[in-house]
């Protein structure tokens, strides 16, 4: 019965995992492969070659770094394999070359950067709907007028949405630097 539970709570946590980071695996492998569809299909490979192995992580940052390590050597089997079936010069052979200057550092650089879009993302989930959209217009570039307009409120109305919306996040996240820092990495991100 123990056996069964810890199998079942595997499972669930698995779901989970599998839920929370397939979009920043895909974004991840798409750098590698540049195409979507492979990148979603080698993301997919590297989740199910992990949970048929007996794989035991002591961390859900080990766990974290070991699934985009696998995924960055799977779409390096992906690459090598489009070259050698690639009878001439192509994009491929462009795509392994780039692939391979990806060094440790940038994976690193690449594993932080989705990881924090992601919480930022979970943060911003949580915030009342209306509150949402009016941050998520304001990232994306309109202005506190153009988001007024859009809603029919006054532009009074929009400024305390945002404020009480930061204010919000910074309790969400923490570290008031560190939030304006990756609000407007996430800006970009958006644009």
């Amino acid at each position: 019965m123990e056996n069964s539970q810890k199998i079942h709570i595997r499972k669930i946590d698995f779901k989970l995992f599998f839920n929370q980071m397939f979009p920043s695996l895909c974004v991840f492998a798409n750098r590698f492969v540049k195409d979507e569809e492979v990148a979603k299909d080698v993301v997919q490979d590297v989740f199910t070659v992990i949970w048929n192995s007996s794989i035991e992580f002591k961390s859900k940052k080990s766990m974290r770094t070991y699934f985009y390590l696998s995924t960055k050597n799977k779409c390096f089997d992906y690459l090598k394999q489009a070259r050698i079936k690639s009878t001439s010069v192509s994009v491929e052979d462009s795509n392994i070359a780039e692939a391979l200057l990806f060094s440790d550092y940038e994976i690193v650089n690449e594993i932080i950067r989705e990881e924090t879009y992601r919480l930022l993302k979970e943060c911003i989930e949580q915030l009342p709907p209306k509150a949402k959209e009016i941050l998520l217009l304001n990232l994306k570039g309109f202005s506190n007028q153009e988001i007024a307009d859009h809603f029919g409120v006054s532009i009074n109305t929009i400024k305390t949405q945002k404020l009480k919306s930061y204010r919000k996040l910074r309790e969400l996240f923490g570290d008031q630097y560190a939030l304006w820092l990756l609000i407007d990495l996430y800006k970009n991100y958006l644009s």
